[in-house]
């Protein structure tokens, strides 16, 4: 199967991570903090750690639906919420990569 189709099934039909395996890292040194809320659409799980075994500490922001599916990741950069996952981005994003190596095939042949 098509290493694109594979990714747009994983991310249409897979939670990728579920706010269980996100409990684990908790319990790692490098974290300070783990914490759970709900919002609108579903729950967050805010985590602050240390990045790079430096003293650079980090809060994400990931998001989930109904489902436990993780549709966004945020960081903050410079004391804003910046998104780096979101999963209909992820999506379009793999669909345009199938269509364009589908493109490419097709022109090969001619």
């Amino acid at each position: 199967m098509n290493e694109n189709i594979e990714k747009i099934y994983e991310l249409l039909y897979s939670p990728i991570i579920t706010p269980y395996n996100l409990l684990e890292n908790a319990k790692l040194d490098n974290y300070e903090y783990v914490n759970y809320y709900k919002e609108e659409h579903g729950l967050v799980a805010e985590m602050k750690c240390i990045m790079d075994g430096t003293y650079n500490k980090k809060v994400f922001y990931y998001h989930f639906d109904s489902e436990d599916k993780l549709y966004q990741v945020y960081t903050k950069m410079n004391g804003k919420k910046v998104c780096i996952f979101d999963r209909k981005q992820e999506i379009e994003n793999e669909k345009n990569k199938y269509l364009v190596s589908k493109e490419n095939e097709s022109s090969s042949v001619i």
